[in-house]
């Protein structure tokens, strides 16, 4: 049998070093938030280029607060749509959904299963305010092919 994705084998260079850093943690006490979080926050808004980062519970969480916010800055309003791969996790779904927004979903790229960028424009409409791509497997979607969709349709 061949996997698909193989975590186990693409994991095990790392086993020593996750290891470590769950023990520091268990030994620690501090299983939310704690010095750990706040490192990470501290050296991922580094990397980002950012004064903040702030770390969250999961995916759905962050993309709710995301979401939300912009509709808090008058961005996004009940109503508008969202482009999103048909193939995406539930959240991202979920996240659109409760803000009373609508997902509009794309078909992947069979060689890939990233969002097909060439069938994006047909499923734009005037209430399309955002492009939400969704990065598989390691590997990353389109991002100029999608900016410069979302650039030359004014996307928010």
């Amino acid at each position: 049998m061949i996997k698909f994705l193989d975590l186990q084998k693409i994991n095990l260079k790392y086993e020593v070093d996750f290891k470590a850093a769950f023990d520091n943690v268990l030994q620690s006490g501090w299983y939310i938030l704690g010095e750990q979080v706040m490192q990470f926050e501290k050296e991922f808004a580094t990397y980002c280029g950012v004064k903040h980062a702030i770390g969250v519970a999961n995916g759905l969480d962050a993309l709710i607060l995301i979401i939300e916010g912009y509709k808090e800055l008058g961005i996004f309003s009940v109503g508008d749509e969202i482009i999103v791969p048909s193939n995406t996790y539930i959240a991202s779904i979920l996240a659109i959904s409760k803000a009373g927004l609508i997902p509009v979903l794309v078909e992947p790229c069979i060689g890939t299963y990233l969002i097909d960028c060439t069938k994006i424009e047909e499923k734009l409409s005037e209430k399309t305010v955002a492009i939400l791509p969704v990065h598989l497997y390691g590997q990353l979607c389109d991002m100029d092919a999608i900016n410069a969709i979302a650039k030359n349709t004014a996307l928010k």
